[in-house]
């Protein structure tokens, strides 16, 4: 039966629970660090190989339904990457894993626009400091009480933290004289969004070596 048309449109409830969730997560199951893997390979994969890629995965639109999938809704908000925006990616991934932050300087260098001659040390340095106040960043832990008269902590995040992280490094660009393409804050954006997660749900989770996530069989291949 055909549900939707150009003058309707049927809106169904999946029953999840929000990624950022993670007392209801382990409820759902006992490993929520494969969970947050595919949940980020899905959409690593979308920006890889599909038209479009979802560009808000905040903590409303990316859940976990009760059978332990992942489900992503509202794709209100998409976004496309160039070949030269998706090359520069890859690259500043490369780097990023290796803390290589000249690296990642010059990867962003190869997907922005500028007239000035910039100083890739320096631009680098300050990418340096962006990381580390990423670092600094850690979820919200507030205790609740249970209907049993337990208490628990529940984890959570600020979301505001990641447009002020967005802002930062959009500020560190424009200030070494780089202007980035749109898609590539929307990236970022959904990459910060994802850390909050794994923060959340995998904290001990290193993804530049992790042998699951598919953007390093893309660069091994």
């Amino acid at each position: 039966m055909k549900m939707s048309s150009k003058e309707s449109f049927m809106v169904v409830s999946s029953g999840g629970v929000s990624m950022a969730d993670a007392e209801s997560i382990r409820g759902i199951t006992d490993d929520p660090e494969s969970l947050i893997i595919t949940a980020l390979n899905t959409w690593t994969a979308s920006v890889m190989t599909m038209p479009f890629f979802h560009a808000d995965v905040h903590s409303g639109n990316l859940l976990v339904l009760e059978d332990g999938r992942v489900g992503f809704i509202d794709f209100g908000m998409v976004g496309r990457v160039g070949e030269k925006t998706f090359k520069a990616v890859s690259e500043l991934s490369s780097s990023m894993a290796m803390n290589d932050y000249q690296g990642m300087a010059e990867a962003l260098l190869n997907m922005g626009a500028t007239d000035a001659d910039v100083d890739v040390k320096k631009f680098g340095r300050d990418i340096e400091q962006v990381m580390m106040d990423m670092a600094r960043v850690q979820p919200n832990v507030a205790a609740v009480g249970m209907s049993d008269g337990s208490v628990q902590g529940v984890m959570s995040f600020d979301e505001d933290e990641v447009t002020n992280m967005l802002l930062k490094i959009v500020s560190v660009t424009e200030d070494n004289g780089l202007k980035l393409p749109r898609e590539f804050g929307l990236l970022v954006k959904q990459s910060l969004y994802f850390d909050r997660y794994l923060k959340i749900l995998a904290p001990g989770l290193d993804i530049g070596s992790d042998t699951r996530m598919i953007a390093l069989e893309a660069e091994v291949v």
